[in-house]
């Protein structure tokens, strides 16, 4: 499993998490550091911190950041899941993942078109049960 490193940003600067801990996933590291948040909050504001300003940078073992995660978006309704940062990703991956989205739309366009095609069967089978009544069948 990789290490994650999680370090406290302040406006009095960078709390470095040297250490680390080792996650599944980068998304374990984001949970695990957004349940720390409120109570850190509580203590940061006795120090006499304003956690406004304060967040936690999800690093990896190459001291490369992957998630920033400001105290407040924990704390307010505004969007849960942000990551202001794409890990680099290879020309390779770039194009599976361009291939990727091809398909999709394909499926999503093959879908709307099944679709389309159910409901017409649909009516064609109450026109036909409509005729069938009217002729006596």
């Amino acid at each position: 499993m990789p290490y994650f490193y999680t370090h406290l940003r302040t406006a009095n600067g960078v709390e470095r998490d040297d250490l680390g801990t080792e996650y599944p996933s980068l998304d374990a590291a984001y949970l695990d550091a957004c349940a720390g948040i409120p109570k850190l909050m509580a203590e940061l504001v006795q120090e006499g911190h304003d956690p406004s300003a304060c967040s936690f940078e999800i690093r990896d073992e190459a001291d490369q950041l992957l998630w920033e995660v400001p105290f407040l978006e924990r704390t307010t309704k505004g969007p849960r899941r942000r990551s202001p940062t794409r890990p680099q990703i290879s020309a390779e991956t770039q194009v599976l993942l361009n291939q990727i989205d091809l398909l999709l739309l394909s499926i999503r366009k093959e879908t709307e078109h099944m679709r389309a095609n159910i409901l017409e069967a649909h009516e064609h089978a109450a026109t036909t049960r409509a005729i069938q009544r009217w002729r006596g069948f």
